[in-house]
């Protein structure tokens, strides 16, 4: 069943690596813009840091599996 699930998901959810490539450069670049100055008391800090490392793991994730397959 999760053979068929995934192969559901694969053909629905097709991402372009190349895309991928240029939000992980982006997001990696505002993680660095802001981790160089914290201002760890400020609640739109902390949210953009947290959005900065969501993104760049989801993309490393998306680019792993399309390197898998």
């Amino acid at each position: 069943m999760s053979r068929t699930v995934r192969k559901v998901l694969a053909e629905a959810y097709d991402p372009d690596p190349q895309a991928m490539v240029i939000v992980a450069m982006g997001s990696s670049f505002l993680l660095f813009s802001l981790l160089s100055y914290p201002a760890g008391s400020n609640p739109y800090y902390l949210f953009g840091v947290a959005v900065a490392v969501l993104s760049l793991v989801v993309s490393v994730v998306v680019l792993a599996v399309e390197t898998r397959r």
